[in-house]
């Protein structure tokens, strides 16, 4: 008997109602801190929305007229502590690319927490057109599942825009199916506001360049005209942002004051265990990255006439690569998730296995590499071995199902 076969024996119904709990605490948790919490301050001491504040900075920015101090960190440090009050301590810099600022324009017209609320709901919509969009059998039943996962919370609680990037995807990925070439790769341009989360996608349509070319032409049209748009009506701000990607956001990771422990990315996982040795993190970093490559290049060539399949791994990948993914990002990995469970219902039992593993590992993952740096110098981020140890169950098992299936054709 398979290991996961055993482990789907220990998760009984009883035992899976423990993360409705846990998704539950959480949420009432937030709400109660963020309701509760005086003026644009939560009970924690966190300004309301954590990092939706430097979103609500740029839209002001940017409505104001004053777009070309999009990246002046002194000047937006000054306007985040006017916006949220005195109570205000931590700076959270807007380092994404200038059009972006367009989006929240008209959320910065409204009061600070009245924009975080009406953000919040978008963010809830975002969350359920995704799944709509996605071959769901339930959608009620996943999205309220969804609801209990920890990078789903994150994205929310914290503002971020990591559901934006969740629709986009699946957006891309519906069009894309329905043989919506060029449109899917206009709306993946979209996704540019954070270029790195791109990559699997472009990789996907660059190996099957003869039937994607449209979306990789749609992505170069619509990444043109973002690039032309912005340098036209945002020049001195994109100029800035150019400089910043430059010299500033390689090593942003490398910061004392940058959060490590909500970082789930490779370099994250190599600095936490080798502090101060960058060479050693870059080299471990791209070997690695490089692996991830080269085993999507295999998979995709064993199933490339399975789009769900090959979609979903690209997904991955991104996920795997990105030198800069906070656990909000992966909140992408639930497009996978339901694809692999449509495409391969022979594997359910393994696919409940590995989501109740990824479940577990985002939820303690980041407390406990927080733990371990109060009392250590170095730590494990627990969610990266999870997630190799997930991704090489995925591909070994498709692989042993696939031989199976042929075996079985050629007996017949």
């Amino acid at each position: 008997m398979n290991w996961w076969m055993r482990f789907n024996q220990i998760m009984t119904p009883r035992r899976l109602t423990y993360a409705w709990i846990a998704g539950v605490t959480l949420w009432l948790a937030w709400m109660l801190s963020t309701v509760l919490g005086p003026g644009n301050m939560d009970l924690a001491g966190q300004v309301v929305g954590t990092d939706y504040i430097q979103f609500y900075t740029a839209g002001t920015t940017a409505s104001r007229g004053d777009s070309s101090k999009l990246y002046d960190f002194e000047y937006q440090s000054r306007l985040e502590s006017e916006i949220a009050g005195p109570g205000l301590v931590n700076f959270h810099a807007f380092i994404t690319p200038p059009f972006l600022a367009w989006l929240f324009v008209p959320l910065s017209l409204l009061p600070y927490t009245w924009s975080f609320f009406i953000w919040s709901l978008l963010s809830f919509f975002f969350l359920w057109a995704s799944l709509k969009l996605l071959p769901v059998e339930r959608p009620v039943k996943s999205y309220l599942w969804s609801l209990t996962w920890f990078p789903i919370f994150a994205a929310i609680s914290f503002g971020q825009n990591s559901l934006l990037s969740l629709v986009l995807f699946c957006l891309t990925y519906w069009l894309w199916r329905k043989e919506k070439r060029l449109t899917a790769g206009l709306v993946c341009s979209l996704l540019l506001f954070k270029p790195q989360m791109v990559f699997g996608i472009g990789l996907l349509w660059l190996l099957e360049w003869r039937k994607s070319w449209k979306s990789l032409l749609g992505m170069a049209i619509g990444g043109a005209s973002l690039a032309g748009l912005s340098l036209w009506l945002l020049s001195d701000a994109s100029r800035a942002y150019l400089d910043l990607a430059r010299n500033f956001l390689p090593g942003l990771i490398y910061g004392e004051q940058f959060p490590l422990w909500h970082l789930h990315s490779l370099r994250g996982f190599w600095i936490l265990l080798f502090p101060g040795q960058k060479w050693l993190v870059e080299a471990l970093s791209l070997l690695l990255s490089g692996a991830g490559i080269a085993a999507f290049f295999f998979f995709w060539r064993a199933n490339r006439k399975e789009s769900n399949l090959v979609f979903g791994a690209a997904i991955c990948l991104t996920i795997w690569i990105t030198p800069h993914a906070m656990i909000y990002d992966w909140s992408i990995l639930l497009i996978p998730a339901v694809l692999f469970w449509q495409a391969l219902p022979r594997l359910q039992n393994l696919w409940k296995a590995l989501f109740v593993l990824i479940w577990t590992a985002t939820f303690i993952s980041g407390p406990l590499a927080y733990a371990q740096l109060k009392i250590l110098p170095v730590a494990i981020q627990l969610s990266l071995p999870v997630l190799y140890w997930v991704y090489y169950e995925i591909y070994k098992n498709i692989k042993i199902m696939q031989k199976d299936l042929v075996g079985n054709n050629n007996i017949i």
